[in-house]
């Protein structure tokens, strides 16, 4: 039998305990307050003050009739010498508010790599609207209902995804941070929170739809050929009164240079950012391969910036999703490179200087036909929406769904998941998670089935005739 501990209870490190007020036994008017506080390190220390001496307004000296100047003075001694022995693992406590934490948790992702980028995706919500109504809120009173409320309020202010964001992507490591550095018990309160059911989000849920061959087909007969009416999809008052020839898909695909960019996404499955970055030198056509080696990401909110990812630090890019893989194109797809950089060695002599401070390769094969710069990640969504539109495809499609295609189609013609993943610069399971459309009827499965049992059915088959 294990005996229980004997003696005072522990208290937790950092805690002040009130002190034991006693009144001083030579001088009236004057009391002493003793107290075991406990520092970050987990040491005691016996703390003794007396009451501080106090005057009137006429100089007389006013007793210390409850004890209370005496309180505060163990307090402010106390709360000093605890503070004395912070370290940086552990300048955050229970009592610090979620303004403080998010600051600290910033700084952490910095120390850590993080993309600035990444953190100021996050700044937005907790700036504008968490921090003006939470922020001063201590973070050992921040429990799952306070949590929940928070996440109404910002699915109130802000709508769409923002609450899942906010619990996901902020408060899930926010609150795991301050487990680790000690500040916070064991148990994250954001685990079993639940999310607002989305009032005005109208975005499909589930990202981008599958689809199948004979769509992607069309598609990309569509964008070359397509003689369909491709209108604008604005529709406000000002820029529908002024009438202009709505131009056939073919057209606006060739105006906005679009016909060989859909080409090549359907070729490759690559990203948005990684397909329009690709550059002239990154073509071996000897060879046939593709070797790509950076990425069009937003910066600053709105700027295109080009990153090579190949480059010394580059290597946690948003956590491995571009790597430097290697792909075989098709030769139609050669082809249409090849013939690429011919016509635009003319039109980059049309074009302004180039500036001295450029931040983009001089051979990118996709640019902005204005500077010759990175072109816009927003303008080719939205110019991908009206070509979608005009050609009719399902709701839900998007450069992501060629992507899929391929995932989904590499998977069902029997391809080794390894080469799939490889080509789509994934890893096995996220391939098989995100990339192969589920839920599918499969003939080779009804075949097996018909040949295990394939006797029973026959003789069913014979009972029901006879």
């Amino acid at each position: 039998m294990v005996n229980p501990r004997r003696g005072r209870p522990e208290i937790d490190p950092g805690t002040v305990p009130e002190p034991n007020l006693k009144p001083h036994p030579s001088q009236p008017g004057v009391w002493t307050a003793a107290g075991r506080p406990r520092d970050w390190n987990g040491n005691y220390r016996r703390i003794t003050r007396s009451s501080p001496p106090e005057t009137d307004s006429r100089g007389r000296a006013k007793p210390d009739r409850t004890g209370e100047r005496a309180r505060r003075a163990y307090l402010d001694a106390a709360g000093e010498w605890i503070d004395s022995s912070v370290t940086t693992a552990s300048k955050l406590t229970r009592r610090s508010t979620l303004a403080e934490v998010w600051a600290a948790y910033k700084d952490d992702l910095r120390k850590r790599g993080r993309l600035e980028e990444t953190i100021n995706n996050y700044e937005p919500i907790m700036r504008d609207t968490v921090i003006p109504k939470y922020g001063r809120r201590e973070i050992g009173l921040t429990n799952t209902a306070v949590i929940e409320d928070m996440l109404d309020y910002v699915g109130r202010e802000r709508g769409g995804s923002g609450p899942r964001i906010l619990k996901e992507n902020i408060l899930s490591g926010m609150f795991r941070f301050c487990i680790r550095v000690g500040a916070l018990p064991p148990g994250n309160p954001v685990r079993e929170a639940l999310l607002p059911k989305p009032t005005n989000f109208s975005r499909r849920r589930g990202g981008a739809a599958f689809i199948d061959s004979t769509t992607v087909e069309h598609l990309l007969i569509g964008v070359y050929t397509s003689t369909a009416p491709c209108p604008t999809l604005e529709v406000s008052e000002w820029k529908t009164a002024r009438r202009r020839r709505v131009p056939t898909v073919a057209e606006y695909c060739e105006t906005q240079d679009l016909a060989d960019w859909v080409l090549l996404v359907a070729a490759t499955g690559w990203r948005l950012g990684q397909s329009l970055a690709v550059c002239e030198s990154d073509i071996d056509f000897d060879t046939g391969t593709l070797t790509p080696r950076g990425a069009v990401r937003n910066r600053g909110g709105s700027a295109q910036v080009w990153i090579d990812y190949t480059a010394d630090g580059a290597e946690d890019l948003s956590q491995d999703k571009f790597i430097a893989k290697p792909v075989q194109l098709p030769q139609t797809v050669l082809d249409m490179m090849a013939a690429r950089i011919r016509r635009f060695k003319k039109v980059r002599l049309a074009l302004p200087p180039r500036p001295a401070d450029a931040d983009w390769p001089e051979d990118l094969l996709f640019f902005d036909l204005d500077d010759g710069g990175t072109r816009n990640l927003k303008s080719m969504g939205r110019r991908w929406r009206r070509v979608a539109s005009a050609l009719d495809l399902p709701e839900g499609v998007s450069p992501h769904s060629l992507r899929k295609h391929l995932g989904t189609e590499g998977i069902s013609a029997g391809l080794d998941v390894t080469k799939v993943a490889d080509q789509l610069g994934n890893t096995s399971r996220v391939l098989r998670k995100s990339y192969v459309r589920r839920h599918q009827p499969h003939e080779d499965v009804t075949a097996l089935i018909g040949q295990k049992i394939g006797p029973a059915l026959n003789k069913i088959a014979r009972h029901r005739t006879s």
